[in-house]
C-alpha cells in the first residue's frame, strides 16, 4: 500500500517564478491528507545556494494523550518516574537545542526524523495547523505543558507539539510531514513513525510499507528550479542478529525497488536516503557470519566516490566514507561504536547539475552537555527518572548540499578510506581517566533533578555488598543494584559475598524503578 499526495501538487512554487525566488508559507496551512504544516514568507534564493540535511533519531518523542504502546511512556501521576507533560517539554527543548546548534542557530533546512509517536488518538488530530498556532501564539509550549491540560491539548499529536516548540524557539518556516500507519501494522510498527521537517516546498510525498518496520517516508522537494527526493528510513532493529538481518533484507528491497523506479523516470535523479537503518555501514565486514546484508548487498551502499556523477551500478555512496574510520560513529552498544544513523546519496548528487553534495561536509552533530557527555563523548540518552533529562541514544548526522553553479565532485579528492573496516571501534571503557570521575557518595543527598542529570554518568563507587539476590550494594547508606550486561563480568561480580567492601567503577542507571550501577568493562573492578 502506498499513501501519496496528489501527483504534481506543488506547495509554494510555480514554474514561471524566477529561479532566484521561492515562496515558503510562514502562516501555517494544513492539508490533512499530507499531514503538512507550511510557512508564509518570501525568501531570496541566490543563483548558488547551500542547504543542509540532517537525520535525527529523537528517541521516542511521545505526546501526552495517555495512550502509548510502550509502558515507559504511559503517564502515572503516582509514579514520579513515569512520563508526563513536563518531560515532553524537556524533550522538545532538547530537540530544539540540538537543531539550533546547526547552521549558526538557524537549524538544518531538512530533517529526517525517527521515533515520533504514531498518533493513537486521531479523533483529536489538528485539522488546521495555522489555526492551532494562531490560537496559542500568545503563549509557548513550556507554559502550555506546565499548566493543567485541557482535553484539546491532551489530544495533540507529537508533530503538533514539535512544530509549536520549534516556532517558539525561533526555528521557523518548517513544514512537518509524518509517515502513515502501515496496513495491518504490528505492535512495533504502530508505536512510532518517521517524519520530515523541511523549509522547502513539497512537490510529492508518500509512505511506502516495508516488512516489520516503520514505513519509508518518501518526499520530493523543490529548491529553486531543482528538485530532490528524500527517503526517510527506520529499519528493523538488532544490528548483530542474523534473524533481524533477514527482515532488514526486505526493508532494503523496498528502498531499492523504489529507487530503481525513480531511476527509470530519471537516471540522474537526486535522491538522499537517510535515517536509522539499525545496521552498520560495514555490516558484512563487522558481522562476517551474515551471508547477505541488507545495506550493502541489497540496497547497494558502498564507499567508492567515483559513482558520483557516473552511470550504472554501483549507484549509491555512503557518506560515512567521507570521514576517517576512527571518526565513524553515531551510537554505542556494549562498549562499541555503531553507525546506525546514515545518509546515502545517489550518483546524480555529483554530476554537476541540479542538487549536488558538498564533499567533506558530512559529520555527526555533537552538542557537549546536551546530547554528548564526558568523559567518553557518549550519547546522552533520555531518562524518565524524576523530572527527566537527556537527549537521545543516537547522534544526529548532517551533510551540506548545493544547488546552482555547483561543480562536479572529483573522485580524486577523496582522502578517506573507501574500504569498510572489519573491526568495531571501541568507545574506550578501559581507558577512562579516573581523575575526571565523581565519587558516587555525592549522590547521597542529590535532588531528583541532580539524579536525573547523573543517569548514565560513570562514577567511582566505594561501597558494601548488602544483598546477593539480587546483587546490591550500599553507598553512603543508599542502596543500588549491581549489574553487568557482559556474561563473564556478570559471573565475576556475582562472586561478591554479603559484607564485601568493593571499590569499582559503575555507570548509574535505572532498572524497574530501582537505581543501579552497571559494570561495563573488566578494568572497572580492578
Amino acid at each position: 500500500m502506498q499513501i501519496e499526495s496528489e501527483p504534481g501538487l506543488e506547495l509554494g512554487y510555480h514554474p514561471q517564478m524566477s529561479s532566484q525566488w521561492a515562496v515558503r508559507l510562514g502562516v501555517l496551512v494544513s492539508w490533512s491528507f499530507l499531514g503538512l504544516s507550511v510557512a508564509e514568507e518570501k525568501v531570496a534564493i541566490a543563483p548558488e545556494q547551500e542547504f543542509t540535511v540532517m537525520a535525527y533519531n529523537v528517541e521516542n518523542l511521545f505526546d501526552v494523550d495517555r495512550v502509548a504502546p510502550y509502558d515507559d511512556y504511559l503517564e502515572s501521576p503516582a509514579d514520579p518516574n513515569s512520563y508526563s507533560p513536563s518531560k515532553l517539554a524537556r524533550k522538545l527543548k532538547t530537540v530544539a537545542t540540538v537543531l539550533k546548534s546547526a547552521c549558526n542557530g538557524k537549524g538544518p533546512d531538512v530533517v529526517i526524523l525517527n521515533e515520533l509517536e504514531m498518533d493513537h488518538t486521531p479523533d483529536s488530530k489538528v485539522g488546521d495547523m495555522k489555526e492551532f498556532l494562531a490560537k496559542y501564539a500568545d503563549t509557548n509550549y513550556e507554559k502550555m505543558l506546565a499548566a493543567d491540560l485541557t482535553d484539546e491539548l491532551r489530544g495533540l499529536p507529537t508533530e503538533a507539539w514539535l512544530l509549536k516548540a520549534l516556532e517558539d524557539e525561533g526555528l521557523k518556516g518548517y513544514t512537518i510531514l509524518v509517515g502513515k500507519l502501515p496496513e495491518g501494522a504490528t505492535q512495533h510498527q504502530d508505536a512510532i513513525t518517521n517524519g520530515l521537517l523541511t523549509r522547502f516546498p513539497v512537490v510529492f510525498t508518500q509512505t511506502i510499507d516495508t516488512p516489520s518496520a516503520r514505513g519509508i517516508l518518501e518526499t520530493k522537494l523543490q529548491v529553486g528550479e531543482a528538485t530532490f527526493t528524500v527517503m526517510g528510513n527506520h529499519w528493523k532493529s538488532g544490528a548483530s542478529d542474523p534473524a533481524m538481518e533477514n527482515t532488514r533484507l526486505g526493508n532494503a528491497k523496498t528502498v531499492r525497488d523504489r529507487l530503481d523506479q525513480i531511476y527509470q523516470e530519471d537516471p540522474k535523479a537526486d535522491v538522499i536516503i537517510g535515517g536509522d537503518f539499525n545496521t552498520q555501514y560495514n555490516q558484512g565486514q563487522r558481522y562476517p557470519y551474515m551471508v547477505k546484508t541488507a545495506l550493502q548487498d541489497v540496497l547497494g551502499s558502498q564507499g567508492d566516490r567515483k559513482v558520483l556523477g557516473g552511470s550504472g551500478k554501483p549507484d549509491l555512496y555512503n557518506l560515512w566514507f567521507d570521514l576517517s574510520p576512527e571518526k565513524r560513529y553515531s551510537d554505542e552498544f556494549k562498549g562499541e561504536w555503531g553507525t546506525l544513523m546514515q545518509l546515502l546519496v545517489t550518483r546524480g548528487l555529483g554530476d554537476g547539475t541540479g542538487v549536488e553534495y558538498v564533499e567533506g561536509s558530512f559529520h555527526q552533530v555533537l552538542v557537549p552537555g546536551v546530547n554528548c557527555r564526558e568523559p567518553l563523548g557518549l550519547p546522552w540518552r533520555w531518562t524518565n527518572y524524576g523530572p527527566g533529562w537527556g537527549a537521545s541514544d543516537h547522534f544526529p548526522v548532517m551533510a551540506t548540499f548545493r544547488v546552482g553553479g555547483a561543480s562536479k565532485i572529483s573522485s580524486s579528492s577523496a582522502t578517506q578510506s573507501s574500504v569498510p573496516q572489519p573491526q568495531a571501534l571501541k568507545v574506550g571503557y578501559d581507558k577512562i581517566d579516573r581523575s575526571k570521575l565523581r565519587n558516587a557518595s555525592v549522590l547521597k543527598d542529590a535532588t531528583a533533578e541532580e539524579m536525573a542529570k547523573a543517569m548514565g554518568e560513570i562514577f567511582l563507587v566505594k561501597g558494601t555488598i548488602s544483598k546477593v539476590r539480587p546483587l546490591e550494594l550500599e553507598v553512603e547508606g543508599k542502596p543500588y543494584l549491581l549489574h553487568s550486561f557482559d556474561k563473564n563480568l556478570s559471573s565475576t561480580i556475582r562472586l561478591f559475598t554479603k559484607g564485601t567492601q568493593v571499590k569499582i567503577l559503575g555507570q548509574l542507571g535505572l532498572f524497574k524503578g530501582k537505581l543501579q550501577f552497571v559494570v561495563q568493562d573488566p578494568s572497572w573492578i580492578k
